[in-house]
This record gives structure tokens, C-alpha cells and sequence, in this order.
């Protein structure tokens, strides 16, 4: 076979192969996914999500949202409130091990990672299976003081998860999404200290106290 016989063969397959890249994209052969749009946050999820209604007449109420995956057992809520990197960093002092950091399109984003096991109504939790284990991952975007937190919870390893940043539920789902976030402006968010009914002096004075304690500053029987 002559090499202009091969160069034509070679040009008929890469049309080909084009050509099926195009259909599946049409057809959406690689897998559906679902747009939101909320007051704080906008993106896209992998796979079909629908978002789930929010009973909360408060002030945070259009500052919150919640979705589920119903097919991969995943829910997402979202929330952004001022100084709200103050609830992860409670969480850190009660044992909740350092975040990653990643950044995608030039925002910093700390993902933290937690499992969770489902009440068993006064029954030995050691006697739970392993697929009952709850899989969580807190996605935090610190703006301008402003924590958009995107909470991921994954049910019944439906999605394969070891709590790694290389896992599916993470590169799969999570990775996805945060890499399709758009940030809003945030100006109107509700303080952290109204969130907690706390009065402004208070919450400074507990929050410089929290990261005194995380900074290994002050002991936590002091």
C-alpha cells in the first residue's frame, strides 16, 4: 500500500473518530450534568441533582442551599456567610485533621475530610458495615473574609471513596464541581456572630481565643 493510499485511510479515521467525539457530546455519552444557580453561588454538577427545599424563614435562608445526586446517594449543601471559616476551624479543634489546598481558576479552595457512621438507636455502632460508613468532604473558598463552603456527603459508599483528593467521589463529583464555580458578591452575606446569636464583641473575643488555641498560643484548660 502506497503512502498516499495510507494518508487517505488515516484522514477517512480521524473523521471518523471526530465525527463520534461529536455525537457523544451531543448525546451526552459521558455522562449527564446539572447546572445551578443560586443568590451566592452558581456552577455545575456531575450526574443529574436535584435541589431540595430549605424550611428557614432566617436571614440565612437565601444564604443556604441544598441539592442530592438521589442515583449516587450524594447530597451538597452550600452556604456563605461572613467569618464562616470560624465553624471549620471548631471543627479542626475537635479533631478534624488539617485541610488539603488546591486551587482552581486562581482561588485557593481547603477541603477537609471526615467520616461519619449512622445512628444505630442505642446499638453497638462496631457492629455497623463498612457500607453504611458516611463519607464527607467541606470544600472551603475564603473571599474578602467571606467562607462559600460547599459540604459533600456521600451515603452507603455508592461512590468509591477513601478520603483521598485521587478517589472517584472526589475526581469524579467534587473536583467537577468546584472547578465550575462561579462566586457572587457576597456584600449582604449574614455575619457568622448573628448566625450564632451572638453579639459582635463576643464572637471576637471567642474567635481570637479558637485561633489562639489552634496556633498553640493558649492551652485549652486555660
Amino acid at each position: 500500500m502506497n503512502s498516499k493510499k495510507i494518508a487517505i485511510i488515516a484522514i477517512v479515521i480521524l473523521a471518523i473518530v471526530i465525527a463520534l467525539l461529536g455525537a457523544a457530546y451531543v448525546f451526552n455519552l459521558f455522562g449527564s450534568t446539572t447546572d445551578f444557580d443560586t443568590k451566592f453561588i452558581s456552577g455545575t454538577f456531575s450526574g443529574e441533582v436535584s435541589q431540595n427545599k430549605i424550611k428557614d424563614n432566617s436571614s440565612i435562608a437565601n444564604w443556604t442551599a441544598s441539592y442530592e445526586d438521589k442515583e449516587h446517594n450524594i447530597t451538597y449543601n452550600m452556604s456563605c456567610v461572613k467569618d464562616g471559616s470560624f465553624i471549620t476551624d471548631l471543627y479542626r479543634l475537635q479533631g478534624l485533621e488539617a485541610p488539603e489546598v488546591r486551587k482552581y481558576n486562581n482561588q485557593s479552595w481547603k477541603i477537609f475530610y471526615s467520616q461519619a457512621v449512622p445512628s444505630t438507636n442505642g446499638t453497638n455502632n462496631s457492629s455497623a458495615s463498612s457500607n453504611d460508613t458516611i463519607n464527607v468532604y467541606i470544600c472551603e473558598a475564603d473571599i474578602n473574609d467571606t467562607a462559600y463552603t460547599i459540604s459533600v456527603i456521600a451515603y452507603n459508599n455508592e461512590t468509591e471513596c477513601d478520603g483521598t483528593l485521587f478517589c472517584p467521589l472526589y475526581k469524579d463529583y467534587i473536583e467537577p464541581l468546584i472547578k465550575s464555580v462561579s462566586f457572587k458578591d457576597s456584600k449582604k452575606a449574614p455575619q457568622m456572630y448573628n448566625v450564632l446569636n451572638m453579639s459582635k464583641e463576643e464572637f471576637e473575643y471567642n474567635k481570637k481565643y479558637l485561633d489562639n488555641l489552634l496556633s498553640g498560643n493558649v492551652s485549652s484548660t486555660e
